[in-house]
């Protein structure tokens, strides 16, 4: 278990860094997800890192939602999915934790989306661009762990899951990272057909985007070198 911070700059500072900086930020969170949250599970820097993240993912939707509309639409479904996340605990949200898993992979879906359509857009290749880049391939393995859960709820043998070894959501979402990077260490395998296709197709999705996004942005910085060397040569 992590200690509390005692000192409140230990908490402010990261979240103005994070805001002046975040899609960077979201990505760091991103993979903090993985290596921190399990750690702190009861301890009370869950809800501070809690805090933390959905402060990082509003900021990383205002840089990346070009329309005040979408914005707000987005950041609703962000709203459900706390509230969804958090409505076991309180009596008057409890009809949303039924649905948590689902806006989960509606609100990751969501982020997928933008971030991909803000590298597509571009005309150059940035720090942010090849950041959004890979924070969209790091959410394509937590949009399968929360299609997994969802299947698992569903199907509750769906996945060879060992209950000694945390919840079904962290060991899916850790399943689904196995199989979008091809590593397949074999400790949770899918069972039923449903489950194995989903494995498949996550698999298959996971290469294609690799080889498309760096395709995307080699071509990127091949038509932008031309420009930069007769730059140079003036």
């Amino acid at each position: 278990m992590l200690p509390v911070p005692k000192d409140p700059r230990a908490i402010v500072e990261p979240m103005l860094w994070g805001l002046r900086h975040p899609l960077r930020a979201f990505l760091w969170a991103l993979l903090a997800l993985f290596a921190i949250r399990p750690l702190v599970e009861d301890s009370p820097v869950l809800f501070v890192f809690d805090t933390l993240f959905l402060a990082l993912t509003v900021a990383a939707l205002r840089a990346l939602v070009p329309s005040r509309r979408l914005l707000h639409a987005a950041l609703a479904l962000l709203v459900l999915t706390a509230a969804s996340r958090i409505g076991g605990d309180i009596e008057a949200l409890r009809i949303l934790s039924g649905a948590s898993s689902t806006l989960s992979a509606a609100l990751v879906g969501v982020l997928i989306a933008f971030l991909l359509a803000y590298v597509l857009r571009a005309r150059q290749v940035t720090g942010d661009v090849i950041l959004s880049a890979v924070t969209a391939y790091v959410l394509l393995g937590v949009f399968w762990g929360f299609a997994y859960l969802i299947l698992h709820e569903a199907s509750p043998g769906a996945f060879s899951l060992d209950e000694t070894l945390g919840s079904a959501e962290a060991q899916l979402r850790y399943l689904a990272m196995m199989t979008l990077t091809t590593v397949g260490y074999g400790d949770i395998v899918p069972k039923s057909a449903e489950a194995r296709a989903l494995a498949m197709i996550e698999a298959v999705l996971g290469q294609i985007y690799l080889a498309a996004v760096i395709a995307r942005l080699v071509g990127l910085q091949v038509a932008a070198t031309p420009a930069t060397q007769a730059q140079s040569a003036d």
